[in-house]
C-alpha cells in the first residue's frame, strides 16, 4: 500500500502546479464573504447551520442541483457510494467522524471536482495525508478540533482562502510550506500550542485575517508589517511582551486584539494605523495610558481595563470617532469618569472586568 501512494505522489506532484507558482491574478473569484472580527466565515456558517441530510437518497431526484451536504456525525468510516452521484457538490461537512483510511478518503473527496468547501472538524486527524494537494480545488477547510501536529503538506493546498486550525493542540508552529498559500485570506490557529508567526506568513499577501488568540505565541517579527492587506489581528490570550514598530505598516488594519498579553509599552507606529476601528489591550502590564493612542482618529472602541493605569487622560475625548471606552472597574475614579464625560457627553464609558483564564488569577498583572 505504501509503494502504491509513494508512486501516486510521484504522479500528483508532477501534474500540479510547483511552489510559488499562484499568483494573486490567479486566485478564484469564489464568494468567500468572511465576517473579520468573529472566528467563522459566512461560508462555514451556512454549511455549519444547514440541516444533517439523514438520507442523501431523497435528495437523488434533483442532484444536479444539490451544491450543499451535510453528514456530519452519522459514524461514517468511509465516504458513502451514494454521494459521488452529486456532480455539482460545492460544500461538505463530513465532520466527527472517524474515518478508516485518510489517504483513500482524500482520493475520494477529489472526485467533486467542483468542491470548495470542506469541514473536517472533530475528524481525528493526527496529520495531514500526502495526497492532500489532490483537493487543490478547494478554498475553504476547516480541520478544527483534530489532533495535528504536521501540517508541512499544506502547501499543496495553494488556492485556499480560508484555513481554520482552531484547537489543534499538538500543533507547536506553521511549517514553511504555508507560504505557498497565495489566496489565503483568513488563517485560524487560535486555541494551538503555536509560540511564533513565522516569517514566511509575510509571503501570504491577500492576508486580511489571522486569529491567534488563546495560543502560545511570544514574539512578533517584523514581518507582520508585510502584510498590508489585514484587517483583523487578534492576538490575544498570548504570552506576547512586545509589538515590532512594524506593525504601523499595517494601514488597513481594523481590529487589534491584544488583550491578556505581557506588554508594557506600545510601538510608537501604533500611532500611523489610521484605518484602526478598535483596539483591545485589556489585562497586560500597562502602568501609564500609552498617548500613541490618542493619534487614531477612527478609532471607535477602546478596551484598556485591568492595567495599572492610574487615570485616563482628558484627552481621549480628543479622539473623534471614540464613542465606547472599557476603564477598569476598581482603579478609575468617578470623578474621572465625570470629567471625561463633561468633555464628551455621548461617550459611553464601562468600568470592567476583564475575563482571565482562570477565575483565580489576580486582577491586574504586577
Amino acid at each position: 500500500m505504501r509503494n502504491y501512494y509513494s508512486l501516486f505522489l510521484i504522479i500528483l506532484f508532477s501534474s500540479l502546479k510547483t511552489y510559488g507558482q499562484i499568483n494573486k491574478n490567479e486566485c478564484s473569484s469564489f464568494d468567500m464573504k468572511w465576517l473579520y472580527n468573529t472566528s467563522i466565515s459566512q461560508v462555514f456558517w451556512k454549511l455549519n447551520s444547514s440541516k444533517k441530510n439523514k438520507n442523501i437518497e431523497r435528495l437523488l431526484s434533483k442532484k444536479d442541483e444539490v451544491k450543499r451536504i451535510n453528514i456530519n456525525s452519522s459514524n461514517l468510516k468511509k465516504i458513502p457510494e451514494v454521494l459521488f452521484e452529486f456532480k455539482n457538490l460545492e460544500e461538505l461537512d463530513i465532520s466527527n467522524n472517524h474515518f478508516e483510511n485518510i489517504e483513500k478518503l482524500i482520493d475520494d473527496l477529489s472526485r467533486f471536482k467542483k468542491l470548495k468547501v470542506l469541514n473536517f472538524t472533530f475528524c481525528g486527524l493526527e496529520r495531514l495525508p500526502n495526497n492532500i494537494g489532490v483537493l487543490n480545488n478547494v478554498e475553504a477547510i476547516s480541520f478544527r478540533g483534530n489532533k495535528l501536529s504536521d501540517i508541512n503538506n499544506i502547501g499543496f493546498l495553494t488556492n485556499l482562502k480560508y484555513l481554520i486550525l482552531r484547537s489543534n493542540e499538538e500543533l507547536k508552529e506553521l511549517p514553511p510550506t504555508i507560504k505557498e498559500l497565495k489566496c489565503l485570506e483568513v488563517l485560524n490557529i487560535s486555541d494551538t500550542s503555536i509560540t511564533y508567526l513565522r516569517d514566511e506568513l509575510s509571503e501570504c499577501k491577500q492576508l486580511k485575517s489571522i486569529i491567534a488568540n488563546a495560543s502560545k505565541i511570544k514574539t512578533i517579527t517584523s514581518y507582520i508589517g508585510k502584510l498590508n492587506k489585514l484587517r483583523n489581528l487578534n492576538l490575544a490570550a498570548n504570552e506576547i511582551k512586545a509589538l515590532p514598530n512594524s506593525i504601523g505598516n499595517l494601514l488597513s488594519l481594523e481590529d487589534l486584539s491584544l488583550g491578556s498579553n505581557e506588554i508594557e509599552i506600545l510601538p510608537s507606529s501604533i500611532s500611523s494605523l489610521r484605518s484602526l476601528d478598535a483596539i483591545g489591550l485589556e489585562y497586560n502590564r500597562f502602568k501609564t495610558f500609552p498617548n500613541q493612542l490618542l493619534e487614531l482618529k477612527r478609532l471607535r472602541l477602546l478596551k484598556i481595563h485591568n492595567n495599572a493605569i492610574p487615570s485616563i487622560p482628558l484627552d481621549v475625548v480628543n479622539i473623534p470617532n471614540l464613542s465606547l471606552l472599557y476603564v477598569d472597574q476598581e482603579i478609575i475614579t468617578e470623578e474621572n469618569i465625570r470629567l471625561l464625560k463633561s468633555k464628551k457627553e455621548k461617550l459611553d464609558i464601562k468600568r470592567h472586568d476583564a475575563m482571565r483564564r482562570a477565575p483565580n488569577e489576580p486582577k491586574r498583572k504586577s
